[in-house]
């Protein structure tokens, strides 16, 4: 079983733009129980991304990190969207939602291509105060159509059975301001993820095999625009 924990932040962008980056780490659950007292001394004097590639490395974890620039034209954050199952929905609470869907997805398959082992897992992320059908939407979307596109991308690529993934809990964590404050193993594992979101900028140059980046810029602007009424693939 795993754990993943989630965090985002909203870096300082261009005039006429908006930035979000967005990460997310996995560790087993077992490993992250006997190590995360120890790492919490670790990590209390601690900001930087070497110490975080150091703890992944001894807790056998791996973390993924995307960032997304987005025009003002389409982040349009008094924008109110709607989907069938969704009444309405705040524009930046759709882009969180779809960058969270594509960035833990993304950390799925990192783990899947390095033949690690995923069953059950746990998301606990900084708390979002989506409404509640937005919310259940979000679950849904990962609970569905994540982990079935992880199992295709299994079978597409001959790398056996995964019958038993599952996502189960998605619970929202209490996210602590100083590293001081941080009490619990879950508030600890939001408090990396937010390190990971700061220190994106850094990431590609530390070249740590534990944590990867990516611009997700396009990714999260070909969905979004589809509640515009362009096409997923128009340009």
């Amino acid at each position: 079983m795993h754990y993943f924990f989630l965090d985002e932040s909203y870096p300082p962008a261009a005039p006429g733009q908006k930035n979000i980056v967005m990460s997310a780490w996995a560790v087993e659950q077992r490993m992250w129980n006997l190590n995360a007292p120890y790492e919490l001394g670790l990590f209390l004097g601690a900001s930087a991304l070497k110490p975080i590639c150091s703890m992944l490395e001894s807790v056998n974890g791996a973390a993924f990190a995307g960032a997304a620039c987005l025009d003002d034209s389409l982040y349009r954050a008094g924008e109110i969207d709607a989907t069938n199952d969704i009444p309405a929905m705040k524009r930046p609470d759709l882009i969180w939602s779809t960058s969270a869907v594509f960035v833990l997805g993304t950390l799925i398959l990192t783990l899947l291509q390095h033949s690690r082992e995923v069953g059950t897992i746990d998301i606990h992320f900084d708390s979002k105060s989506l409404k509640l059908p937005h919310s259940e939407a979000w679950k849904k979307a990962l609970r569905e159509l994540v982990v079935k596109s992880a199992k295709r991308f299994v079978r597409d690529k001959d790398l056996g059975q995964l019958n038993k993934l599952n996502i189960r809990r998605i619970e929202p964590v209490k996210k602590v301001s100083h590293r001081a404050d941080v009490k619990n193993k879950f508030e600890m594992g939001v408090w990396v993820a937010d390190k990971l979101c700061s220190n994106f900028k850094d990431i590609e140059g530390l070249r740590c095999p534990r944590i990867m980046s990516l611009d997700m810029s396009e990714s999260v602007r070909r969905t979004t625009q589809q509640f515009d009424g362009k096409s997923f693939y128009e340009p």
